[in-house]
């Protein structure tokens, strides 16, 4: 059985070649990153939302590899629907393909898919990886597990990590044949595109797809489902899966919006800490993205009153459409605070301000759907306030500059580099 599902997982050792559809001919951005991070001697981490491409990426540098090394130099594996040790693959590979010790061949390439199902794992790759210099590791799971305490401490020193988002506004448009540098980003062409980019976002496999209803169908059975449904259980042995639907269903429908776990313990009647502990699961599985309250001092956060969102806003749109289209400041929100790779908000008895950039100074930026002086006028008092020199307002459409606040288009957020503290 291990033998076949080797085999079958690892065929260019019978044709010397990945199949075309395995290896598509777009490729992420992370993928030249990958390339130089495998030829290091520490084990590469890839973490990652479900579907965003990780194993195609595997595939990718597989068939790059190729070019310059034996096919029986490259193993494959993934251990998302099969319960066997990495051991036993590494030790079948090692005697039936290799046919020498690991310590006699100049180099081999290991690849290990979702490998958070696999028990015991960091040992298992520490252990190798102190043995066999030669080995070069890349490992990929859907989720921060990875990183889990367990991992931190067995691995210390022997890893770094690459996390793979989910697809981007850019990458999107090179996925659909557009030309980045062939438009312009202040046209009306490129707000549809973006508008077109956010019912899909997130996931290369439906980017091209025309029916709606298949995308939504997709995100919730491939990606949300899996992961409420197949890996947090698994993982973390819960079991209330009405406590956990409801939750999804309240992120996704009030994307931004501050959780108070006293009082949704209250209403629902369940116990305080398994809500929390649901949506720290959530986040872990990169289904959901929180953001801590600033305090006043700006020195620190506060852990109490997070504000949650999706990770992409396709989950709203599958799940919500009618949130989608009628609250789209909403979506405008959740895209800013992804594409910005935000932490912080900020909130007290008399101002909000959707996310702070915080590195060394502070960024305020707020997010509306649509911008009026008075509104612009309101945002510069804040920053009065705040004492800070600078601050943006993202819109739809918009773009304007009144004195230090920068209007602008949520669409050029990829395009511009001036989006920092």
């Amino acid at each position: 059985m291990l033998r076949e599902d080797v085999e079958r997982s690892n065929e260019w050792w019978f044709t010397g070649r990945v199949r075309s559809e395995l290896a598509p001919p777009f490729k992420r951005y992370a993928f030249q990153r990958i390339l130089e991070g495998l030829e290091e001697r520490q084990i590469l981490l890839v973490t990652g939302p479900r579907r965003v491409g990780k194993t195609t990426l595997l595939y990718q540098v597989i068939e790059r590899l190729l070019e310059r090394v034996p096919p029986n130099r490259i193993l494959y594996f993934s251990f998302d629907e099969s319960p066997v040790s990495p051991r036993d693959v590494l030790d079948f590979y090692e005697r039936r393909v290799l046919m020498k010790p690991f310590e006699e061949v100049d180099r081999a390439y290991i690849f290990f898919d979702e490998i958070q199902y696999a028990e015991n794992w960091p040992s298992i790759l520490k252990r190798f990886y102190d043995l066999y210099p030669n080995l070069r590791f890349l490992v990929t799971g859907s989720s921060s597990l990875l990183l889990s305490k367990e991992a931190l401490e067995r691995l210390a020193g022997r890893f770094f990590t690459l996390r793979l988002r989910p697809l981007t506004f850019r990458e999107f448009l090179e996925l659909k044949g557009v030309k980045v540098y062939g438009i312009d980003i202040f046209s009306r062409r490129m707000e549809a595109y973006f508008h077109e980019y956010l019912k899909r976002s997130g996931f290369p496999e439906i980017v091209h797809w025309e029916s709606e209803a298949r995308v939504a169908e997709y995100i919730k059975n491939s990606v949300v489902d899996r992961v409420a449904l197949r890996d947090i259980p698994a993982v973390f042995k819960t079991r209330d899966m009405a406590l956990m639907d409801n939750l999804i269903k309240l992120i996704l429908s009030s994307p931004g919006s501050i959780i108070n776990i006293n009082s949704l313990s209250r209403i629902w009647g369940g116990n305080r800490i398994i809500i929390s502990n649901y949506l720290k699961y959530l986040e872990i599985s990169l289904i959901v993205k929180s953001l801590s309250n600033l305090r006043p001092s700006f020195l620190s956060s506060s852990r109490k009153l997070k504000k949650y969102y999706p990770v992409t806003t396709s989950l709203i749109y599958a799940y919500c459409r009618q949130i989608f289209e009628s609250r789209f400041g909403m979506v405008l929100e959740t895209y800013a605070v992804n594409a910005l790779d935000a932490e912080y908000y900020y909130r007290d008895r008399r101002n909000e301000i959707n996310i702070i950039l915080k590195d060394g100074e502070l960024l305020p930026i707020e997010v509306k759907e649509t911008v009026s002086e008075e509104e612009v006028k309101k945002f510069l008092r804040m920053m009065k306030y705040f004492n800070v020199k600078r601050g943006i307002i993202i819109s739809l459409n918009q773009e304007m500059k009144r004195g230090d606040v920068q209007v602008m288009p949520a669409y050029q957020i990829e395009f511009l580099q001036n989006i920092t503290p």
